[in-house]
């Protein structure tokens, strides 16, 4: 399976999904013009990863700020993440924060209680 890396805009978010690595981020900002045309690819790729997903993957959110139209996708993506570890895989998200961003843990927080995905919260320095 061919890795998607996407680098990080001002205003998009970078992407690592690399099976073969066993290396899965998210970084940076996200307010794409339009939300839905940027994370198509994302969901694509996971869809053909869930056929064949490694014994263990973390998907690792390192976000320094979403708006509220990339807070939905961002959802809809930790759903479709959810359905994979609900099938029996090993699967588990990294919320990275900065020390002085209770903002962003918090948000990690609204959101593993929305799933049921084990969620790990890390302060960044």
């Amino acid at each position: 399976m061919n890795p998607l890396i996407i680098r990080g805009t001002e205003t998009t978010i970078g992407v690592i999904l690399d099976k073969a690595n066993g290396l899965f981020e998210f970084s940076g900002k996200s307010r794409p013009e339009n939300v839905v045309d940027f994370f198509e690819p994302i969901f694509n790729w996971i869809d053909g990863y869930e056929k064949s997903p490694n014994d263990e993957t973390i998907f690792s959110f390192k976000l320094d700020y979403y708006n509220s139209s990339s807070a939905k996708v961002l959802l809809r993506l930790l759903v479709r993440l959810e359905e994979i570890f609900e099938k029996g895989n090993k699967l588990k998200v990294h919320w990275y924060y900065r020390g002085n961003d209770e903002d962003m843990r918090e948000s990690g927080e609204d959101y593993a209680t929305l799933v049921t995905l084990p969620f790990e919260f890390i302060e960044m320095n």
